[in-house]
């Protein structure tokens, strides 16, 4: 038989053999980059949740339901869930991945000197992987960093739970404490859901490599628990701050002037009365007739002629800031004020000012004043005082559309 000619030659397909440990290395140093990418997505989500936290303390967004930037504004409800869905996310993410990477090493055929020389010239980030991990009181090992990157994350998003719930109470008197415990729970699951996914494949990976038996290690998960306290600390430290400089706790007594219809200015801070919410100083109602007529201004009238004449004293329940808090106020009677906080929740308060605002007909009760002030303000409903005497937008519904 005749060769071939050189152009038929050319023309012959051309069956490459791939080398079986190339493709193993590839999969290990596409699995390590993965690895990378999503540790990279942590650290986003860690200044995202710095982020946020931070804008939750300022002035203007304490007093409202959303965070504003610039000409945009988000609500202060999604940030919590937001923030449990990207954790639950990345976590799932990170577990998935350190499986992999865990099924890739235990399958490989690589020499574990060309495997260690794999993730030494392409090492993920944070180097969770050495073999100093295995030490839990090493603060700089690369668990022990991105354990404290997510106590952080998680201390800003229970800020940011407070935000939405706590200084929402104390903005509005309303606070919802089955949504509070809801949120705990939840962010508890999250917690063990993260350590229970992350920590078998990535002890898995580090006795492969190395043949040590890691554990996450208590000091860790105490260094946790202080670095998410901590966090929320300094987020809330205005709130935590002594609410009032006097020794029994209480403020006043002292005369006090309207801001609006269930806020105060005495002592130099704002105090919200607790449990209801009256009319906005600009709001506009409908009397009978139904023209219009200024209930917001006529609220802040009321609650100035209560407090004209006589001194108000009140009990702090929670701070907004230093300069603002909630509280259960009353009218100075004949009666010896309160020396203490446990002598004001004794008994009933008749001059108790929410309760007044809410018999005359300037507002609602809310929260736990929904029930308290129930019989005050069926009452006032009754007579056609204040506000009932036509129609009216409930406060809050005013609010959210001025």
């Amino acid at each position: 038989m005749s060769p071939q000619p050189p152009e038929a030659a050319a023309t012959q397909p051309v069956n490459p053999q791939l080398n079986p440990l190339s493709v193993q290395a590839a999969s290990l140093v596409r699995s390590i980059d993965a690895l990378s990418t999503i540790f990279w997505l942590c650290f986003l989500g860690f200044f995202l949740s710095i982020f946020f936290a931070g804008l939750a303390q300022l002035e203007d967004n304490t007093y409202t339901d959303y965070l504003f930037l610039g000409e945009y504004k988000v609500p202060k409800a999604i940030l919590p869930l937001a923030s449990l869905s990207f954790a639950v996310f990345a976590f799932w993410l990170v577990s998935n991945r350190l499986q992999m990477l865990s099924y890739v090493l235990g399958t490989t055929t690589l020499s574990f000197s060309m495997v260690r020389d794999l993730f030494h010239l392409n090492p993920p980030v944070l180097h969770v992987f050495d073999e100093s991990n295995n030490n839990p009181w090493s603060p700089i090992s690369g668990v022990s960093v991105f354990v404290f990157i997510w106590s952080v994350f998680f201390g800003n998003a229970i800020a940011l739970v407070w935000a939405g719930v706590v200084q929402q109470s104390a903005s509005f008197s309303e606070f919802d404490p089955v949504l509070m415990g809801v949120y705990a729970i939840a962010f508890v699951g999250v917690i063990i859901f993260g350590v229970r996914s992350i920590a078998p494949p990535l002890r898995a990976i580090l006795s492969t490599l190395h043949g040590i038996n890691f554990q996450m290690g208590w000091q860790r998960m105490v260094m946790a628990g202080l670095v998410m306290v901590l966090t929320f600390g300094i987020n809330e430290f205005e709130q935590f701050a002594a609410m009032t400089d006097q020794d029994d706790d209480l403020l006043g007594p002292a005369y006090a002037n309207a801001i609006d219809g269930e806020t105060l200015f005495m002592k130099g801070i704002e105090v919200s009365l607790f449990g209801i919410d009256a009319v906005e100083r600009d709001q506009i109602c409908q009397n009978q007739l139904g023209q219009d007529y200024p209930c917001g201004s006529r609220a802040t009238q009321a609650l100035q002629e209560l407090v004209q004449q006589q001194q108000v004293i009140c009990m702090p329940i929670v701070g907004i800031n230093v300069r603002r808090v909630l509280a259960l106020c009353e009218l100075l009677g004949e009666e010896p004020p309160p020396a203490r906080r446990q002598e004001f929740l004794r008994g009933y308060r008749y001059n108790n000012l929410s309760r007044l605002m809410v018999v005359n007909g300037h507002a609602i009760g809310i929260g736990a004043g929904a029930d308290t002030y129930n019989e005050e303000q069926v009452e006032a409903q009754t007579l056609r005082k204040g506000i009932w005497q036509g129609s009216f937008v409930p406060p809050r519904l005013w609010r959210s559309s001025n």
